[in-house]
């Protein structure tokens, strides 16, 4: 039987498409993690971190939204959209956490 393997990279831009998409995501900011990993010269996926491990991935989205969508909402929408589209995509079961970094005027 042939395996298929998602690296975390790959991981992190399916899930910052898709919650890229969401309406109320203005854009995806990265976390401090992710501005040190940049000091370094690695490419992180902006605002998106994913880790694949055993058919399953833990994703952690850095998202900014504006005045008028409610935070919570939006997050539950980016949780089951991100984690919908992982499974399908790549048949993986998702855990993913949202933090809402900044909410525009």
């Amino acid at each position: 039987m042939a395996r298929v393997i998602f690296g975390d990279a790959a991981v992190a831009r399916i899930a910052a498409a898709v919650a890229a998409e969401v309406p109320g995501v203005e854009s995806l900011r990265p976390d401090l993690s992710q501005a040190l990993l940049g000091l370094v010269g690695a490419e992180p996926v902006r605002g998106a971190t994913a880790a694949v491990r055993e058919g399953r991935a833990e994703v952690v989205l850095t998202v900014v939204t504006t005045l008028g969508h409610n935070p919570r909402d939006l997050c539950v929408a980016v949780q089951r959209a991100v984690a919908e589209r992982l499974r399908r995509e790549t048949g993986l079961v998702a855990t993913v956490t949202v933090t809402v970094a900044d909410i525009l005027l």
